[in-house]
């Protein structure tokens, strides 16, 4: 057995009834990027998922999942594929290690793009809630892109981009293959923020909550038990943080779970007040890129006049008190 730890902090979902808003002002648009284009699927638990093919056949959708280092797959896709058996891993889930075993994906392709020699872990597909997780291994250096406004995702390469009107870029730092973003606070506590698409709710490291008790700017709590997608449960305290700041955008009424979850020490900060951005605060925007290549986010501000309502009465929200 190889003593291989990966990455992969998927959670499922929790239901709650607030949607982060904005505190920013849209002045205006940014035409889209010029790149490979595909509709984002539509998971019940409001997770990204991209159609995915293995050794040329599918496709199948697998969640993009950006808190994983490693590309996933589940045991029945596995097994109806006959994938050539691996090693044994060790995983490390929200809710701690696991051992799993792998299996070699002859080639994984997505739109145009194609990459081979893929060793995925194979994880139980009702923890995943998908057919798998597409991982940063499958990612690379690309530029990835969600329009959540049209329902599409581009994946393309990497681009230098500016603020500008409506769109404001905010710079990161690379920690194992993670983007750490920059100038980002909480409740007015300096926090390292990182965007994870493959989690449902946002986590909250203990240093955090330790500093916000401290600065009395703590939100109020209540106990709440989520399962990992490792199959482990992580439990935690579950409260609406009154705002986050990354840059010049500022989110409003944001729902994070404060767990004392391994990734955080496997990232180096646990002892730093850290936060996992989940794709339910990710959806507040039109469009978010996050570049692997040059270490930047770039989050598109909505269109006030033009806000598609049915996606923020999914996400469990009021449109009409989705920005203020």
């Amino acid at each position: 057995m190889r003593n291989i730890c990966s990455l992969l902090w998927g959670l499922g979902l929790l239901c709650w009834t607030t949607v982060p808003t904005l505190a920013t002002e849209p002045t205006a648009n940014i035409a889209p990027d010029e790149a490979e284009t595909m509709r984002i699927g539509d998971p019940a638990d409001d997770r990204v998922t991209i159609p995915i093919s293995i050794g040329g056949k599918g496709p199948w959708h697998f969640v993009i999942d950006t808190g994983a280092q490693r590309t996933v797959i589940s045991r029945d896709l596995a097994d109806r594929l006959a994938l050539a058996r691996g090693g044994t891993v060790t995983v490390l889930g929200m809710a701690g290690p696991a051992q799993a075993e792998t299996v070699a994906l002859p080639q994984l392709g997505y739109g145009q793009s194609k990459v081979d020699d893929i060793e995925a872990p194979v994880l139980e597909g009702r923890h995943l809630g998908a057919a798998g997780l597409l991982g940063l291994d499958g990612l690379q250096s690309k530029r990835l892109l969600l329009d959540f406004r049209t329902g599409r995702m581009q994946i393309g390469r990497s681009r230098k981009m500016t603020s500008a009107g409506d769109l404001i870029v905010v710079e990161a730092r690379r920690r194992h293959g993670q983007l750490i973003l920059l100038d980002s606070r909480i409740n007015g506590v300096a926090v390292s923020v990182i965007l994870d698409t493959g989690t449902n709710i946002s986590v909250g490291n203990m240093a955090l909550k330790r500093k916000l008790l401290a600065k009395k700017r703590a939100p109020a709590l209540q106990l709440a038990s989520l399962t990992s997608v490792t199959g482990g449960t992580l439990t935690g305290e579950v409260g609406l943080l009154d705002d986050l700041r990354m840059g010049q955008v500022t989110l409003r009424d944001l729902a994070v779970l404060f767990a004392d979850a391994p990734p955080f020490a496997e990232l180096g900060l646990q002892d730093r007040p850290a936060l996992l951005l989940g794709i339910n605060a990710l959806r507040v925007f039109d469009r978010v890129a996050i570049d692997f290549g040059t270490a930047k986010v770039d989050f598109l501000l909505p269109d006030l006049g033009a806000i598609d309502r049915a996606r923020f009465a999914a996400a469990g929200g009021k449109p009409d008190m989705a920005f203020r």
